[in-house]
């Protein structure tokens, strides 16, 4: 050992210094943590990034110096300074953010000492952490998890004296990690649930479309027509109801004016008295993305409201406080339905037609009242209309101008939902029959992987309700009239047809599902969507969403008819024990993990052993050269390379990819011969 200290001049409390390969490595893992924000960040970030990185690889290299403190503090301030100019302000999540990433990024000068680089890679840790405030998908939390894995080898990699492969610590942690994940499912599933989900952090639909507003006017249900985007999943208790039943009921809109229905001004609302049968009830839970709005969508028409909700006006849903996260309700809904009770005042204000203008179309209302013999064959008259005089479905329809109603029914006749439900309720008017608009969503995918259904914005629908004196309200669908295929197989096989060329009506129900069905390379990729949707909304149910409900029921479900807090401590503390006396016998059992540097030199080791040179246990490196040479002393030049490299990884702490390749080469090129 005397030989090894003079050569290397060893100090036992001496600190092992970073280097290039802790410092490339730190970096990568600091702009994958920064990632998923980049879009948020301002572009300027991106320049300051290239210089904090280059003189940092000078700085460890030894090539450059720190940048003084009166830099520091210009760098620092000018950061915060065109911060403030970007966000306008240095608090809330995004300009928070941005702070503590550029604050990371600016400790990159500092990476001198060990302490420095343990403090970025903590730092880097928190960065992390912030991505969660934008999303919780399952895709992110993979990602991040791996990002934490490359900090963890970083971490390890600066603490190990005797440093090896950077890759070989990225093994060693992910190991651990994996190792740490049953403990930290089992806290995540026992420990005692405060109200909210994750972390009660609030659910990335914060930045979704929220779809409904709480107006009609021409174009605002078209532009959700456009968007995929998932307005709420259900899931049913028993059967699927129909298509022509899959009415879901969001507002209820009765004034019109200047061209936009909007709901009526009156504070009252009453809860209607529904007359049904006990057969046609539905029950579900309904599970609505976030919408930074009120209301809540049911199937028409809901019996009975939740704890957490109030009626709107017209037998419609709504939420105490406005939605802000992903919401589950569980509700119940008659798909065949009487109102009953319904007031006069209420059949009032849905026979106004002040705002209708134009003498031609008063006329056609006229007209066909005047041939019908009742109220009934009058509403068949009106979608007889629709039917019988080239009425076009169309997404793109022209400007209607001064008179709306009179321009749509007697010269465009080309429009989608919002059109004919807009028209057709002022029809009803007209010839006194009070009638309103309802809003909401018709349709849905089912998925049949997640045993589900997917209400999306371009599922966004509107109808009339029109007064019977029998019955009460009643639904009528005049876009059915003109488009069947919109209320049968949804929006989407509306788009499908016509980029196909195809006339809408004029296919047979067999020839309709043909063209819809489409390729097999289309089906699998249908399916393989609707599979990842179960797959994340499972995710977001029994993970982001996971709160003391879930908790109780899935306690529930495994035996555990009641708890409490005791119960659960005392149940985690003992599964948890069982789980690291079953690692800690597995870790003690297992083969010993031996060192890639050891792995080269025992190989060093039985090539002597072929020739009859075996090393005693008790012969250190330095002794068995010297014996190797002694005995063959042809051998020197290929001995001598392999002990000094193995001496200076195992023993003077010189690691790194060049050593250990030059350890690897030495022992590759030593092939000794046995000499008779």
């Amino acid at each position: 050992m005397s030989i090894l200290s003079k050569k290397f001049h060893i100090s036992a409390g001496q600190e092992i210094q970073p280097d290039k390969q802790a410092l490339i490595a730190l970096m990568c893992a600091f702009l994958l943590a920064v990632s998923p924000h980049v879009t948020r960040l301002p572009v300027w970030l991106a320049g300051l990034a290239i210089i904090v990185f280059s003189w940092s690889y000078k700085i460890v290299t030894a090539k450059g110096r720190q940048p003084g403190s009166i830099l520091r503090i210009i760098f620092l301030f000018t950061v915060i300074f065109f911060l403030f100019k970007h966000y306008h302000t240095l608090l809330g999540r995004d300009a928070g953010v941005a702070m503590l990433i550029a604050l990371t990024l600016l400790k990159f000068f500092e990476l001198k000492s060990q302490r420095d680089f343990m403090l970025v890679v903590f730092l880097c840790m928190f960065i992390v952490l912030t991505s969660f405030l934008y999303s919780q998908s399952i895709w992110l939390g993979i990602y991040l998890l791996a990002v934490v894995i490359i900090l963890f080898a970083v971490m390890m990699y600066l603490n190990h004296r005797v440093r090896h492969d950077l890759l070989g610590m990225f093994k060693r942690a992910a190991s651990l990690v994996m190792m740490g994940l049953p403990i930290a499912v089992l806290l995540f599933v026992l420990f005692p649930r405060l109200p909210g989900g994750l972390f009660g952090l609030p659910g990335d639909s914060h930045s979704g479309l929220t779809g409904m507003s709480d107006t009609m006017k021409p174009g605002s249900i078209n532009e959700l027509n456009m968007s995929e985007n998932v307005a709420f999943r259900v899931e049913f208790s028993a059967s699927v109801p129909a298509a022509k039943q899959r009415y879901w009921r969001g507002l209820v809109l009765e004034q019109y004016q200047m061209g936009t229905w909007k709901e009526h001004g009156e504070d009252e609302v009453i809860e209607n008295q529904i007359r049904y049968s006990p057969d046609d009830v539905v029950e579900y839970s309904i599970l609505q993305e976030a919408s930074n709005k009120k209301w809540v969508f049911a199937l028409d028409i809901p019996l009975a409201r939740p704890a957490d909700l109030v009626w709107g006006r017209g037998q419609t849903l709504r939420s105490i406080g406005t939605l802000r996260e992903r919401k589950e309700q569980k509700l119940q809904s008659a798909t065949d339905y009487e109102f009953v009770g319904v007031t006069e005042k209420e059949r009032q204000r849905n026979m106004d037609t002040s705002s209708v203008t134009g003498e031609r179309v008063k006329q056609l209302a006229r007209e066909l009242y005047s041939n019908s013999r009742s109220n009934n064959e009058y509403i068949n008259s009106v979608l007889s209309f629709y039917r019988n005089n080239n009425f076009i479905y169309s997404l793109q329809p022209p400007l209607l101008g001064e008179h709306p109603l009179e321009t749509f029914m007697l010269d465009t006749r080309k429009g989608y939902c919002e059109h004919y439900a807009s028209s057709f309720t002022m029809m009803m008017r007209l010839a006194g029959i009070p009638a309103r608009v309802v809003i909401g969503y018709q349709g849905g995918e089912w998925n049949e992987q997640g045993g589900y259904m997917i209400v999306r914005q371009s599922d966004a629908h509107a109808w009339s309700e029109v007064w019977n004196e029998k019955r009460g309200w009643i639904r009528v669908d005049p876009t059915s009239a003109v488009a069947p295929e919109r209320i049968e197989y949804g929006l989407s096989a509306i788009r499908q047809l016509v980029e196909q060329g195809q006339q809408l009506g004029n296919l047979t129900g067999d020839q309709l599902q043909s063209v819809l069905s489409g390729s097999l390379l289309n089906k699998t990729i249908k399916d393989l969507r609707l599979f990842w949707d179960g797959v994340n909304t499972r995710w977001y149910k029994w993970v982001i969403d996971y709160g003391a409900e879930n908790q109780t029921g899935l306690l529930k479900w495994i035996g555990f008819a009641q708890t409490n807090w005791s119960k659960l401590v005392y149940l985690l503390v003992a599964l948890v024990s069982v789980v690291v006396s079953l690692q800690a016998w597995f870790l003690f059992h297992r083969k010993k993990i031996v060192d890639p540097t050891e792995i080269l030199y025992q190989k060093f080791c039985h090539r002597l052993s072929r020739i009859g040179i075996v090393r005693s246990p008790s012969e250190g490196p330095a002794e068995l050269a010297r014996r190797v040479i002694k005995l063959r002393p042809d051998l020197q030049q290929m001995v001598r390379p392999v002990t000094e490299a193995y001496i200076a990884i195992q023993y003077a702490g010189k690691t790194g990819l060049d050593r250990q390749q030059q350890l690897r080469q030495a022992v590759d090129n030593f092939r000794p011969k046995r000499i008779n």
